[in-house]
Parts: C-alpha cells; structure tokens; sequence
C-alpha cells in the first residue's frame, strides 16, 4: 500500500489556496500597515475571494460555501467559530500531507539497502524539483533523463533505467517536474511512485532491476557559468570522464582542444560557424558560451570546499570582522569546527561585533557558541536577545 499519493498533494495545495487573518488583532493591524501604504485591504480581498470563487466551491466543504458566495470569507466580518473552523480544517489536511511525506521518506529508506549502489546514491538525496528531460521506452524496459538544475542533489544529470518491467501506471512525459516519491521493495523487484508537474499526474513503476547513472557540475562551471567557453575548457579535466550533454546529443568528450574544434566527441567535433554551434551536422546552441552547461563530469569536487580552508589564526579576528565576503566565511567556519581553542578570539570578536538582530547568521553563530559554552556572561547579556 502506498503512503503517497496525488490525492492527498492535491488536498494540501487546496487548504493553501486561501489563508485567513487568524484573528481580530491581527486583522486591526493589516490594515493599519495597507492604509499607512495607501491600499484599500477589504477591497483587494473582495477582488481575491471572487477570483478564487469557483475553485474553493470546488472542493470546500459545503459548510464554507455560503461565506464564499457573499464574500465574507477573508473579511473581519466572518465569524470567529466559523474562521476558526476553516483554520482547523486546514491545519488538518497541511498536517496529513506532512504525515504522508514523512511515511513515504520512511519507506524509501528501508528500501534503498535493496539498491545497487549507484541507484541508491541517487535516492539518498532529494530529486525533488528536478526536470524529466527524456522519457525512452524501449521493449522491457524505459529510460529516465533527469535534468537536476534547480534541484538539491548534487548531481547534474541523472540517467535512470528501469529494466524487466512488471507493473506500470500513470503517465509520465519529457518536460515534466519531479515533486515527491517513494520507494518499495516488492517480490519482484522494487517500485517507485512519483508525482510529477506540468502536468500534474502521478507516475507508479514497478521493475525488477533499476540502473543508475549520473554526472556532476565540473568545479569551475559555477564561476564561470555564461562566461569564457574557451577559459572555461583550460580548468577541465579530462581524466575525469567528462560528457557532452545536449539536445540531441550526448557523448563522450574525447580531447579539448584550444581552437576550433575546441571539442573532440565520440558523435563528432564541437564546431561554430554563422549559423551556430554544430556537434557534426546537428545545432545545439547559438554561441559557444552556451556550451558551457553542457558539460558534466563523472567526478564530483565540491565547488565550495575552499570555504572549509582554516584562515591562520594570526588573521582571524580581522577576517571575521573584515568586508571580504570569501574569507568572512572561511573564518568562522574555521571558529565554528574549534569553539574551545579558539574561545579567547571569538570572545574578542563578539565583543567588537554589533549586535543586529536582523542578522540570521549572527544569530546562528552566537547560539552555536553559546551552546559551546564560550560565550561570557557579559556576551551573553549583550546577545540575550537573539539567544533561544
């Protein structure tokens, strides 16, 4: 039996559909704040109620729909006992959501020790908001392209295979967003469920064998992203296993070469003439720089390892307090990971710092070093306030 499902996701957009004011005070002081701006509130949420009219009739209970029909529903005249109860009620259906997710996330876990190695690493981290550039179904089995940009795993393309396929259910398309899933071990094999995006649909397969492949970003793609694609090629290494990735293309780089053709592929050379970029006779791109986004390396290398890198502790109370943003950071991860040695710097550093509450990394970094014990208790009353 699945946890997930699209009823449930459906369920848990539509209680966010429309969010009351929760209360008489806090409704007193909205439209204090829209008149000091110059904005008629009641107006703007009698426009926003008869937007959203027809869809809330559509799956509100039936007990809210007089409240939408005649527009008091996200007005201060709706009565307290029925703004309470479309709050309960929609606290409810956002907590059953969190409860599914949570199940399924249980799931995937006691399934991934059921993994290949390489299926499992991919499953470890979210695909959640990931792009399913491909879909190829091919006899007895179907090949998944995962396009990750915008995504949290750290991998940048992921080529998913699912072979012997007992079950499948749903529609799943090129083009579409990955949201949420969940994994199984069956007797046969092991299945997955997916809701997907644009459009929205819900995607079941269940198959004997699933295979995993995956590139990452090169280091240096962050720093230059739309910038010099031949400075670009000189930080690659080909060693690595590098892939060229584009539309209609994808194969092995071979060599680099500093002048055109500046990529030596399995399908062919990387080209630009005045019509654009070709790989042989086909056009991936209309300038080179494009070309950048293409490429993806079977080795991973961390693009912000370098903020781990210790600063000298002769250099670190000016690096900690200092305008240079890169070292700022390096110097109090360094405090961070030594709290106990270096407790006499950072008391120093503290006691020079102004306090902002608006700051959410002071606020971190005090808390943590509050817990470390090495704040005084003159630090302490001046942090107090930002201090759980």
């Amino acid at each position: 039996m699945w946890n997930l499902s699209l009823q449930y996701k459906k369920a848990y957009e539509q209680a966010h559909v429309l969010t009351l004011v929760e209360n008489d005070a806090a409704w007193a002081d909205e439209i204090a704040y829209a008149q000091e701006q110059g904005l008629n509130l009641l107006q703007e949420k009698n426009r926003e109620i008869m937007e959203l009219r027809d869809y809330l009739l559509s799956f509100l209970p039936q007990r809210f729909h007089t409240y939408v029909l005649d527009g008091t529903m996200n007005t201060p005249q709706l009565a307290k006992a029925v703004r309470e109860d479309y709050i309960k009620w929609q606290q409810q259906h956002i907590a059953k959501f969190d409860a599914v997710l949570e199940a399924a996330y249980h799931q995937k876990v006691q399934t991934l020790p059921y993994l290949k190695n390489t299926v499992r690493e991919v499953f470890e981290q979210s695909l959640h908001d990931t792009r399913i550039v491909d879909v190829e179904r091919l006899d007895h089995h179907i090949k998944l392209t995962i396009d990750t940009t915008g995504g949290f795993t750290t991998k940048s393309i992921i080529f998913l295979t699912f072979t012997n396929i007992v079950m499948e259910a749903g529609e799943l398309v090129a083009g579409q967003y990955y949201v949420y899933d969940e994994l199984q071990k069956t007797a046969n094999g092991v299945a997955l469920r997916v809701t997907v995006d644009c459009p929205e649909t819900e995607w079941t397969i269940e198959a004997k064998d699933i295979d995993a492949d995956y590139y990452y970003r090169p280091k240096a793609y962050y720093d230059f992203m739309e910038n010099d694609f031949e400075l670009y090629m000189q930080t690659l290494q080909l060693e690595h296993g590098l892939l060229f990735f584009a539309p209609q293309v994808k194969s092995k780089i071979m060599a680099i070469h500093k002048q055109s053709p500046f990529l030596q592929l399995e399908e062919g050379n990387l080209y630009v003439n005045e019509n654009g970029v070709f790989v042989g006779d086909r056009r991936v791109a209309d300038q080179l720089g494009d070309c950048i986004h293409f490429i993806h390396t079977a080795v991973y290398e961390d693009p912000y390892a370098h903020f781990s890198e210790p600063v000298p502790i002769e250099v670190l109370e000016e690096a900690a307090l200092g305008n240079d943003l890169e070292l700022k950071v390096r110097a109090w991860n360094t405090m961070y990971a030594n709290p106990e040695e270096l407790a006499p710097i950072i008391q120093r550093i503290f006691t020079d710092m102004l306090l902002d509450e608006e700051d959410m990394m002071q606020c971190v970094y005090v808390n943590h070093f509050n817990k470390e014990r090495v704040l005084t208790k003159e630090l302490q009353l001046k942090y107090k306030s930002i201090i759980d």
